[in-house]
């Protein structure tokens, strides 16, 4: 089990403490002059983040599993070094990066107290099953904690060899009513149903804002900064990133809500994700010896 009383010493200071969270895992508590967060250093996996006087900004389901080896449901898992199913039957959706323990590398302060950046590592050593691990590497989730927050994901491919990787901020933004929401920015975009069941039609194009009044799944293309005017909680939040030319959105509805046993089955009215990706044909190549970097920056309008 990771020392927090080690890293209390280390790396705590007026505005970082180090904390058991849910499910016993360290937790990173930040609680400076601009907004409080909450990052487990299992997974890296930011659960909680609130600007001064706003009301939370991510969602996390009450239903949610804190257990060594199983994906936290809500906050901003990190999707790595796959997005979706694995290639092969025994291969852990969304990459083993959100089902590993990470080593904490850095805290820091910024701008006389209103930011605060954490940086987290993961190598090949400290992921819970070695055979998943394909190629060498090393990857770091640095948190930017302020008025805006910002997440971002550098790999290194330690390797000799080019890889492939696909990957993705999987961002859960905290909604009043979903089909209140309006999602701006993706007009005229063009994108892929990834419903279960959904036509096969291509060229689907966006007309409009996205209203969610059924099962959303869908990975845009050549995509840039999108809005979420939230009227229920009068606020819109700007989501803008970099190193990504897709973007999903998701919300699971009633049919994948009550298929879910970590997801209650009204949870959906509460809850949209808007996530920076490299998915689909925008999976990147990575060279030997080369850092790609994904990051999506979120404020509160």
């Amino acid at each position: 089990m990771i020392d927090r009383e080690t890293l209390e010493r280390k790396f705590g200071s007026d505005s970082v403490k180090f904390t058991r969270g849910p499910g016993g895992f360290v937790c990173i508590e930040v609680a400076n002059a601009a907004a409080t967060a909450k990052i487990s250093t299992y997974a890296a996996h930011l659960f909680d983040y609130t600007p001064a006087g706003e009301r939370p900004v991510l969602w996390m389901s009450g239903s949610s599993w804190f257990e060594a080896g199983k994906p936290m449901r809500g906050g901003v898992p990190i999707c790595w070094p796959w997005f979706g199913p694995g290639a092969r039957e025994e291969l852990p959706a969304h990459g083993f990066a959100r089902l590993s323990q990470w080593e904490v590398r850095a805290v820091e302060s910024f701008e006389n107290g209103t930011v605060t950046r954490v940086v987290l590592g993961l190598t090949p050593e400290q992921v819970a099953k070695p055979e998943l691990v394909a190629f060498a590497f090393d990857l770091e989730c640095e948190f930017w904690i302020g008025r805006s927050l910002t997440v971002a994901l550098t790999m290194k491919n330690c390797s000799d060899a080019p890889v492939v990787v696909t990957d993705a901020l999987h961002t859960y933004f905290a909604v009043k009513e979903a089909e209140a929401v309006r999602v701006r920015g993706l007009d005229q975009v063009g994108y892929e149903d990834r419903v279960v069941g959904a036509p096969v039609v291509l060229g689907h194009v966006q007309q409009g804002d996205i209203r969610i009044d059924r099962e959303v799944d869908r990975i845009y293309h050549s995509t840039g900064a999108v809005e979420i005017y939230d009227p229920g909680f009068n606020r819109t939040i700007r989501v803008e990133k970099s190193g990504s030319a897709a973007t999903v959105v998701w919300n699971p509805w009633i049919r994948k809500s009550h298929a879910m046993p970590d997801f209650g089955d009204e949870e959906y009215h509460s809850m949209l994700c808007i996530e920076a990706a490299n998915a689909s044909v925008d999976a990147r190549t990575v060279f030997p010896g080369e850092k790609r970097r994904i990051s999506q920056t979120v404020t509160v309008l």
